[in-house]
């Protein structure tokens, strides 16, 4: 009997494991506005679609050494239907400590997960140095079984401090179902 609950067990467990998702994410376009000329030389991103993935490649040179950097991170969804957009979250946070910590929140959690494995980039940030994140995808597997369907816009503003933008980074992805 003890045998049969073991094998029950691990074929379970091989099932919700390989559970394929219903939906794909694909993102369509990365915007970046350079607000300080100054301190940020270049910050550039490109999308592109290879194998039905949506991978992500940017590159940041700075004219200064940044010690710190704050963030506000929004994401919203405008569901097809409905055509009103949703705020999924609104949040602030110390950049340069965002990749090294664990977080409640599932995606900021799959974010820094994604970024401290594709990239370089790590504080204090110095001037003059090649930033890149090079092949930087979301695993849908890595995701809830259930993602809303819709068009979704991050919006990414980099700080100095708590209130002098220096960059905006603003991404358009779509969440479609698959058969």
């Amino acid at each position: 009997m003890k045998t049969w609950f073991w094998i029950c067990w691990f074929l379970i467990l091989k099932c919700v494991c390989a559970e394929q998702r219903s939906y794909r994410i694909i993102i369509e376009d990365i915007r970046v506005r350079i607000f300080d000329t100054e301190t940020v030389d270049k910050f550039g991103c490109q999308v592109k679609q290879i194998n039905n993935r949506s991978y992500v490649y940017c590159q940041v040179l700075l004219n200064f050494d940044v010690a710190q950097v704050f963030v506000r991170t929004t994401l919203d969804l405008t569901r097809p239907n409905n055509g009103q957009p949703m705020k999924i979250y609104d949040a602030r946070l110390n950049g340069c400590l965002f990749v090294e910590s664990v977080h409640k929140n599932r995606v900021f959690n799959i974010y820094a997960k994604r970024i401290k494995q594709f990239s370089n980039f790590k504080c204090p940030l110095k001037a003059h140095y090649n930033y890149t994140l090079d092949k930087l995808y979301l695993d849908e597997k890595e995701l809830p079984s259930f993602v809303p369907i819709g068009k979704y816009r991050a919006q990414n503003e980099f700080y100095l401090n708590q209130s002098f933008i220096i960059v905006r980074l603003t991404s358009y992805a779509k969440v479609i179902s698959t058969p």
